[in-house]
């Protein structure tokens, strides 16, 4: 008798235990799933505000038929993945293409990045980040604290990066043009080959 009341109370308990272990499994994957459906709609509702911040082609418009690019986005790199698009001017000539504002915002960061060369980021008003990279100058009065407006000129296209200060023609003359988020607290790299073509 007392053997069966143990062997029932143990397969009673074990039933409880596995009832437990599976209601905390399908509140943790409900949770998660939440997490995520929230994550989604955040990252949704930034690249619906990156499609209406980009009014212009980073590139003057009387110019667009002298460049090419393609989708390298995430390709392969010395130094890591491609983190935007590349913009190249077929004629390979250093100053000659003008770079403007593809947006409204501010100028946060302006100078020399050992792989970007000389470069300008811009930061809109909803925060997000758009990266001009190898530029061969600036536009004159440009300054970090500097309003800009989506047209403005920014600098010319160029090929300088990838060393010290100064250096120049390493690679073929391009633009690269990066566009990053923040996603907890973390900079996060979009793709802008999708509405670079839009723009075009």
């Amino acid at each position: 008798m007392w053997l069966q009341v143990k062997s029932v109370f143990t397969v009673f308990l074990m039933i409880t235990v596995e009832a437990i272990w599976i209601a905390g499994m399908s509140s943790m994957l409900l949770w998660k799933s939440n997490i995520y459906a929230r994550e989604r709609k955040r990252t949704k509702q930034q690249f619906d505000i990156i499609a209406r911040e980009l009014i212009y082609f980073p590139v003057a418009r009387q110019y667009i038929d002298d460049i090419d690019y393609e989708d390298t986005y995430g390709a392969d790199r010395e130094n890591g993945s491609h983190a935007g698009c590349d913009l190249m001017d077929r004629k390979n000539q250093a100053g000659r293409i003008p770079v403007i504002s593809a947006t409204d915002g501010v100028v946060t960061n302006l100078g020399w990045l050992y792989l970007g060369g000389y470069r300008i980021g811009i930061t809109s008003e909803k925060g997000i980040y758009y990266y001009y990279a190898h530029l061969d100058s600036y536009a004159a009065n440009m300054y970090v604290g500097r309003n800009v407006k989506a047209g403005e000129l920014l600098g010319f296209m160029g090929n300088t990066g990838e060393g010290e200060e100064g250096t120049k023609g390493k690679f073929a003359v391009h633009l690269h043009f990066g566009i990053y988020i923040n996603r907890d607290g973390k900079e996060v790299t979009v793709n802008p080959y999708p509405y670079l073509q839009k723009m075009e």
